[in-house]
């Protein structure tokens, strides 16, 4: 069984305004058994209810009496309704039926972002922005087997990581979601060394709409960032210039009622991901989508090996959608792709219309900018990982999709230098020399070349540079600094794996001060593509 609420819990609001009371509504864990909420005004306090169905969520009416102030706070009490904490701050009562779903101890629900400007068109779809809305921090809460869930997180690193059942519950400010029954198990790869995991939440794909037409969704731990801050900022980049991908945005993760940590809330990049946001909802059936193929592991390069499926290794390129493949060949549509490029001269005079009929160049080339301009070592230019290819049936081309943006922003320090040039970027990466489809397109043939440097130019000079970022950057700190300082709270000395040892300092220090600052990157990167074309 599914539990959907949209938009505040419209039903209530509607049965607010006839009987003239306030429904007030806060996300709270207590901190210990018993204790329960309730709302202070004036200075006289109105207990909160919850349930097994609704909890995390506490709320009650209060009459709405003109004599009472629009400021309230909210108070945690003990069995005894003693207060054992109350929240530092007034609020201020902005409807006059309902406020949002509030979240104990967070003084603001919608964090006002500046906008970034759009330079290309917007490819994400509208339907998403209800649960990717990265102006507010979201709550998940999971209810599962005790000692199930302390097995699943003490043996992250097995190839079989193990799945368990939980009871699921989603909160954002206007949205309420709860699913009876999810799959649930830790994710990532290199990232299991950690003792912050990544996790992974599977729904019913049964479901006639499962968590807002998403079948999985990953919560990325981001234990490799300080900041917690590059791989949101690299999406929102994304975004602005017109690359299709995951959408993402922050939420709290509670299990059994306990601190879990917080994390990136992602979209997983499979058939719903494809309908959604690459057909915008024009293909409804999926038998109908195109073949889909995942690059996660490093060296998948597209270099042609063979005309055989056999003659490439799953690790590496890996059939996700089979589309028009034969079931017995699920590699024809890309390895046909692949024999292309090996055979075609880069020296050709008509290389943009040759690529325009197999591949949707432009955004190939808006992401190839990006990659180079954010420093994305962990990524295709660099690594030849973390990406993924589809054949669109209805534009009849190929399509970049990239994915994972943690390591971007000078993440790990020194390793590159913001002052090269796009012509040397990846020279002491993995693939410099065997990657087809940058050298034959970007770096040898003149006239893709040329339309590459001319977006190269426009994203730089219309978003990535330090007057486009830096408002941003700045009300994303004020958002997550109390999320960050909560989340290095947690005890996770019990579980196996590294301990980075991040402090709040770091996070700080790692969007603005260090020399492997997100901020100084920026700067000196968008500086330096201005001077290789003066």
């Amino acid at each position: 069984m599914r539990i959907l609420l949209l938009s505040g819990l419209l039903a209530l609001a509607s049965r607010v305004l006839a009987d003239g009371l306030v429904t007030y509504k806060v996300i709270g864990f207590p901190d210990a058994a018993g204790n329960t909420f309730a709302v202070e005004i004036d200075k006289k306090l109105y207990p909160l209810r919850t349930s097994k169905s609704s909890f995390p969520l506490w709320s009650a009416k209060v009459a709405n009496d003109s004599s009472l102030s629009p400021s309230y706070r909210y108070v945690q009490l003990s069995r005894r309704n003693k207060a054992v904490a109350r929240e530092g701050f007034m609020r201020q009562l902005e409807n006059a039926d309902t406020t949002q779903n509030e979240f104990f101890g967070r003084e603001v629900t919608i964090t006002d972002l500046p906008p970034i400007k759009q330079v290309y068109e917007d490819v994400r779809p509208e339907p998403s922005a209800s649960v990717f809305d990265c102006s507010q921090i979201a709550t998940m809460h999971f209810t599962v087997d005790p000692d199930e869930f302390e097995y699943m997180m003490n043996h992250p690193k097995g190839e079989k990581r193990t799945t368990i059942k939980a009871g699921f519950k989603f909160i954002n400010a206007n949205t309420v979601y709860s699913a009876d029954e999810v799959k649930f198990k830790v994710s990532g790869h290199h990232s299991r060394i950690y003792q912050k995991v990544s996790l992974e939440v599977k729904f019913d794909k049964s479901e006639e709409h499962p968590f807002f037409n998403q079948s999985v969704i990953k919560m990325r731990a981001e234990y490799t960032d300080p900041s917690m801050l590059r791989e949101r900022l690299y999406l929102d980049v994304l975004n602005s210039i017109g690359v299709p991908t995951s959408q993402g945005s922050y939420a709290r993760v509670y299990v059994n009622g306990k601190p879990q940590g917080f994390y990136q809330m992602v979209e997983d990049i499979e058939e719903t991901m494809l309908m959604r946001t690459v057909h915008r909802g024009s293909i409804k059936d999926k038998t109908d989508l195109g073949a889909l193929y995942k690059m996660g592991h490093r060296e998948s390069t597209l270099n042609y090996m063979g005309p055989k499926a056999t003659d490439y290794p799953e690790l590496k390129y890996r059939n996700i959608v089979l589309g028009d493949n034969p079931e017995d060949e699920p590699m024809q549509r890309i390895i046909e792709f692949m024999k292309d490029l090996q055979d075609w001269n880069p020296k050709d005079s008509k290389g943009i219309a040759y690529w325009n009929e197999r591949l949707d160049l432009d955004g190939f080339l808006r992401a190839m900018a990006l990659e180079y301009l954010a420093g994305a070592w962990d990524a295709f230019w660099w690594n030849g990982n973390n990406y993924f290819m589809y054949y669109n049936p209805q534009s009849k081309v190929w399509q970049f999709i990239p994915s994972d943006f943690d390591h971007t922003f000078n993440s790990g320090g020194n390793r590159l230098q913001a002052e090269a040039s796009y012509k040397t970027y990846g020279e002491n990466g993995l693939v410099f020399n065997n990657q087809p489809l940058v050298s034959k397109l970007i770096l040898k043939n003149k006239d893709i070349n040329r339309k590459f440097e001319t977006i190269l130019s426009t994203i730089t000079e219309g978003v990535f540079n330090s007057e486009a970022l830096e408002g941003r950057m700045k009300a994303y700190e004020t958002q997550l600094e109390k999320e960050v300082e909560w989340d290095l709270s947690i005890d996770r000395s019990n579980l196996p794996g590294t301990n980075r040892g991040w402090t709040i300092n770091k996070f700080h220090k790692s969007i603005w001060k260090l020399q492997s600052s997100i901020a100084r990157w920026i700067r000196n990167r968008s500086e330096s593509v201005a001077h290789q074309f003066e």
